[in-house]
């Protein structure tokens, strides 16, 4: 019985250490429809460098970076978790209008939103002059962090 367990976690470990850090250049039409869509919406006028899939157990996972240094995560099912840029903001339209009503009302009027990232769980920004702010689901601030 302990060899059977024994092969059990070794060929398990195996097949995590093959699969561990195993990205693989992909072109943007082997995206996901959803992550598709998304990058034509919002990104459509900037040149795609390269696309990148990481594989997980179960499914894919994303990433496409632009000439401009901007890039875009997205999930399995192709949903955007993770939008960075670094010369401009991010699309207003995918920020939560409370994250934009509290970096509008707060005392940061004046900065943009270079960063944000999504979970299931929180939210998080980062605005021109560095300064990350996360929120939970329901959009209240649970980090500053500078």
């Amino acid at each position: 019985m302990k060899k059977i367990f024994l092969t059990a976690a070794l060929l398990l470990a195996g097949i995590t250490v093959t699969l561990a850090g195993n990205d693989r250049p992909i072109t943007v039409d082997k995206l996901p429809a959803a992550a598709q869509n998304f990058l034509k919406s919002y990104f459509s006028d900037l040149t795609v460098a390269y696309a990148v899939e990481d594989p997980k157990f179960a499914g894919s996972e994303y990433e496409v970076t632009y000439t401009d240094r901007t890039e875009v995560e997205f999930d399995t099912k192709g949903e955007w978790t993770s939008v960075e840029r670094k010369y401009t903001a991010v699309p207003a339209a995918i920020v939560p209008k409370q994250i934009t009503d509290y970096v509008a009302k707060s005392n940061f009027p004046s900065q943009e939103i270079r960063k944000i990232e999504r979970n299931a769980y929180t939210w998080e920004i980062e605005l021109t002059n560095g300064l990350e702010i996360k929120f939970d689901r329901n959009f209240r601030v649970i980090d500053i962090d500078d």
